[in-house]
């Protein structure tokens, strides 16, 4: 990933909860301000500064669009690339145009049409980048359908329409992350916010088994697809990446550290307390189970989501793919494990001569208890 970029992002983070004609949210301001954590506060995780990152809690229409013409008013040079998230209420307008509902949103009582200035539309935010030649990243928590306000509009195509305006605007240099479909609902949590956000707020606190320190769209989109899914039943994120946006960098990984440590020689892993977890769901205090992957995440983590593949290696053996259902359970090793019956090596290595996975030679021999 090129940190070169990371110096040209701004993030525009909006936060709407107290609305005057509209249901209550809770939770957006805490999404918000978590996001500043992950991205500007947290040493874990952060990769910008605080001049880069702008929160807004509760604006008007008017107030948004103040913030956006700032922005790219004060644009000096072409190419910079913007982080606009929000979080809060979304309705479709017509048939091919998304309003982010803003704290004065409001609606028609008879024909139950948003009123067009109350709402900052998405086309307004695509057309104003366009003119500073803006790459836009746009990131959104908000629900498409359902009855907010009673009074929405049944958006069919958002989705696809806000898909095609940022394509058409941007050219192939944009990507949209999106919370739930155009026929979806994007689901509240109460005071911990959007469960789609909170989502990306513990994959980045667990980090993600790759070999690289930085996490992007791309390596987060996996992950968080499987968490929303796995805790909602009607709500699947959708992330559409133009073809020649970069790879941005979004927050670092806090998993690098625990990734193989590579020498010339030798690759390691050692058994560790999230993998741990995965042998204890999949027991079930005697009653083994079988796991879909999305289900490790939910049950044991993000942690233990990106790493319970090693479990499958020699000399550990102790989970498995069903030869029918691919759905992760224990070997006759891992039951024996988990009721404390046999050990295993604490750490492995990948023996460079055979490209086998062996017992590290000073690794002790662990009960699972031992840990």
């Amino acid at each position: 990933m090129e940190l070169s970029t990371i110096s040209r992002i701004t993030i525009i983070a909006v936060g709407v909860e107290n609305y005057k004609h509209m249901p209550q949210l809770k939770g957006a301001k805490r999404d918000v301000e978590n996001l500043h954590k992950l991205l500007v506060s947290s040493e874990n995780t952060a990769l910008f500064k605080d001049k880069q990152f702008v929160a807004k809690i509760d604006p008007t229409s008017s107030d948004l669009r103040e913030i956006i013409s700032a922005y790219t008013h004060e644009r000096s040079a072409l190419g910079d690339i913007l982080i606009f998230y929000f979080s809060g209420h979304g309705v479709a307008i017509g048939h091919d145009d998304f309003g982010f509902c803003t704290n004065d949103t409001n609606f028609l009582i008879d024909d139950k049409a948003v009123l067009p200035l109350t709402t900052f539309r998405f086309s307004e935010l695509l057309e104003a980048l366009s003119i500073v030649d803006v790459a836009p990243v746009i990131i959104i928590d908000a629900c498409y359908s359902g009855k907010a306000a009673d009074a929405l509009v049944p958006p069919s195509t958002a989705i696809n329409s806000m898909h095609d305006k940022i394509k058409a605007s941007s050219a192939s240099n944009y990507a949209l992350l999106c919370s739930c479909s155009d026929l979806q609902t994007s689901i509240n949590i109460h005071q911990k916010g959007g469960l789609f956000s909170q989502g990306i707020f513990e994959i980045a606190k667990s980090g993600i088994d790759n070999k690289d320190s930085l996490i992007g769209l791309k390596e987060l989109f996996g992950p968080l697809k499987s968490f929303v899914e796995t805790n909602a039943d009607n709500s699947s994120p959708r992330l559409y990446l133009g073809e020649t946006l970069m790879d941005l960098p979004v927050f670092k990984n806090v998993n690098f550290h625990h990734l193989p440590k590579l020498t010339s020689s030798e690759q390691s892993y050692s058994f560790a307390s999230h993998l741990k977890s995965v042998i204890m769901a999949l027991w079930n205090n005697g009653n083994p189970r079988e796991f879909r992957t999305g289900e490790i995440l939910f049950f044991c983590g993000p942690g233990a989501y990106g790493n319970h593949s090693k479990l499958s290696l020699e000399p550990w053996q102790l989970v498995e793919n069903h030869p029918s259902s691919s759905k992760r359970r224990l070997t006759e090793k891992g039951l024996l494990f988990a009721q404390g019956k046999v050990k295993i090596p604490k750490t492995i290595k990948k023996d460079s001569s055979t490209g086998k996975w062996i017992a590290a030679p000073e690794a002790i021999e662990i009960y699972i208890n031992d840990l």
